[in-house]
């Protein structure tokens, strides 16, 4: 197959460093195409201000991205970087993208714009804290590119998170996005200049615990496989 990569993370970030190998082992032709920094949560961000993308081919098949995410996606899907794709593969993410993350994941952001094309399209995240088990992880993803793009619906993406564990299940558990909830805590400090600088910190989490949701599958150290639908719809 002919696959294009990209993350959020960056280039150099080694989740999609392994993946690409990964893949490439398996015979597949894979066209990567990230951005030069990382770029996490970054959304479905488009420079569109700038109006314009700068990319630079730094390897064969490996190209990096002055813009966001979705940028790199753009690059590829409009032929600005000529490659035919089959599938879009997106990280592996340093870290999980479970429920609500999928609003502010830039990972998960390639993925949903590959959909809005047409292209089967699948988003890895890696859930759990360093050391991070990238060998294993990209493997399992590797593996499993394939049946999960066949079996991939119009309309949507699919968002996998492979628990950061050394030893993985093969069968993955087809789950549904949990609901999450972030409190911000924030410090405030006054500059020279007259701005007010911001300071993120302690960023509190909750999620709502649900048998057969992602949240559910990762607590059992199981991977989770769920399908997203990429147009919002429905009335009030």
């Amino acid at each position: 197959m002919n696959i294009f990569a990209s993350n959020d993370d960056g280039y150099q970030c080694e989740g999609i460093v392994r993946l690409t190998s990964a893949l490439r082992a398996l015979g597949h032709r894979v066209l990567m195409v990230s951005p030069d920094r990382e770029r996490s949560g970054s959304s479905h961000s488009m420079s569109l201000a700038a109006g314009f993308i700068d990319v630079k081919e730094i390897a064969a098949d490996t190209w990096i991205c002055g813009g966001t995410p979705v940028d790199c996606a753009l690059a590829v899907l409009s032929g600005g970087v000529d490659f035919q794709i089959d599938v879009i593969v997106s990280g592996i993410n340093a870290g999980c993208n479970l429920g609500t993350d999928i609003v502010f994941s830039g990972t998960a952001a390639v993925a949903l714009e590959g959909a809005l094309h047409g292209i089967p399209s699948i988003a890895f995240s890696l859930a759990g804290d360093p050391p991070y088990f990238w060998e294993e992880a990209a493997s399992w993803a590797a593996a499993h590119t394939d049946k999960l793009a066949k079996q991939w619906t119009k309309d949507t993406f699919t968002n996998v998170n492979i628990p950061n564990k050394k030893e993985l299940p093969d069968k993955p558990l087809i789950t549904f996005p949990s609901k999450r909830s972030y409190t911000d805590v924030v410090q405030k400090r006054l500059l020279d200049s007259g701005w007010t600088r911001l300071t993120f910190n302690n960023v509190k989490l909750e999620t709502e615990y649900e048998p057969g949701s992602d949240y559910d599958a990762i607590s059992q150290n199981k991977v989770s496989v769920s399908r997203v639908y990429v147009h919002p719809v429905g009335k009030m």
